[in-house]
């Protein structure tokens, strides 16, 4: 029965990660929910900002009356995309720190099995049961997930120009964007 303590410590980190890694699933969709509406309001901004700069305010006589219309209207879509880009930057963050926490649990599962891989031996870890896949698999699973985190969050992060506005955005890029990180 002591041989099978360490297994045991391992199986429990297990047991103890996966629940936690699911939690954290939840809030890395919630994020990407709150992305689609301002992706699809900065898109939005983008076609008002193209409109406002291709009309030709100065042939229409009621608006000659308002003179620096054009870069009042340029200002105020800016500075609401701005405000859609902190926004962003909050779902960014909060992306980050799932990544985060799901590298730190993955991480103590792989400490707990260090401590104990001489003690429990090759044939334990790759040995499953009717009723739970062996430690082997589920190490890989546990790295599989935490690279689908970091790999998600670098495209995002490529993905994402701090001034998509004045760069130009396509309306349809950010929506893409989303569903690739689903």
């Amino acid at each position: 029965m002591a041989q099978d303590q360490p297994l045991l410590a391992v199986r429990e980190a297990l047991r103890g990660c996966f629940p936690a890694v699911q939690e954290q699933q939840r809030r890395w969709r919630g994020a990407l929910g709150d992305c689609r509406p301002l992706l699809a309001a900065l898109g939005s901004l983008a076609e008002q900002l193209q409109a406002a700069q291709n009309a030709r305010l100065d042939d229409a006589p009621p608006l000659r009356a308002f003179p620096g219309l054009r870069e009042r209207l340029r200002r105020k879509q800016l500075g609401a995309g701005d405000d859609v880009l902190d926004k962003l930057g909050e779902t960014l963050a909060t992306l980050l720190k799932v990544r985060d926490v799901v590298s730190r649990h993955v991480e103590q599962v792989f400490e707990v099995y260090e401590q104990h891989a001489d003690a429990i031996g090759i044939d334990a870890v790759q040995r499953a049961s009717a009723v739970s896949p062996s430690v082997a698999d589920m190490l890989e699973w546990l790295q599989d997930i935490e690279r689908h985190y970091r790999n998600a969050v670098a495209v995002f992060q490529s993905r994402q120009d701090p001034r998509l506005l004045r760069g130009g955005l396509q309306p349809a890029r950010g929506v893409r964007i989303v569903q690739c990180l689903t």
